[in-house]
């Protein structure tokens, strides 16, 4: 569910990028508010997505980054035998989920940006004043950076996940040479 919603809201910014995109010539204040519109109601759909997935991203992380360590360690001291296999395929769908929040994340992040390449491709010097009011206050929010983020303080993208992985695997080997 959180994946699909994540891609809904991806999908939100690249209509409105599309919407900017088909304004052509002399643009009309019904077309422009119509695409404001669109625009706000997708920076609330954001706002939503990271209020739902603020706590549960970060204890995903948290947790990911635990029991990678915990379970190479146990791979570590017990050897190569069939249970490991388990703890093998446990350790690699837990790895795919995490990383598949960071691809979304990431993704988001870039869909987003198009919303503020379409706006400057506008010729919003040939509007009308209101027109190019408009346009402004669209700029001034799509240059809000749209970053989904782990409890408000890590941001989650692909550079995050290799951090964690880079951070867990140094716990890992510090906890090898403890054991």
């Amino acid at each position: 569910m959180d994946f699909s919603f994540i891609r809904y809201t991806s999908m939100m910014f690249t209509l409105t990028a599309m919407q900017i995109r088909e304004l052509h010539g002399t643009i009309k204040q019904s077309q422009l508010n119509a695409v404001i519109r669109t625009h706000q109601e997708t920076l609330k759909c954001f706002d939503y997505l990271q209020k739902a997935l603020n706590l549960a991203v970060l204890f995903q992380f948290a947790f990911c980054s635990v029991i990678w360590c915990l379970m190479l360690l146990y791979i570590l001291m017990m050897g190569f035998d069939a249970k490991i296999i388990n703890v093998s395929i446990l350790l690699m769908l837990l790895t795919c989920g995490t990383y598949a929040y960071c691809q979304l994340a990431t993704e988001l992040t870039e869909t987003s940006l198009e919303v503020l390449r379409a706006l400057e491709e506008l010729s919003w010097y040939e509007q009308s004043l209101p027109v190019q009011k408009g346009i402004l206050f669209m700029i001034q929010s799509a240059q809000r950076p749209i970053v989904l983020t782990a409890a408000k303080l890590i941001p989650i993208n692909i550079a995050q996940f290799s951090e964690i992985v880079k951070k867990s695997y140094s716990v890992y080997v510090v906890l090898k040479d403890i054991f």
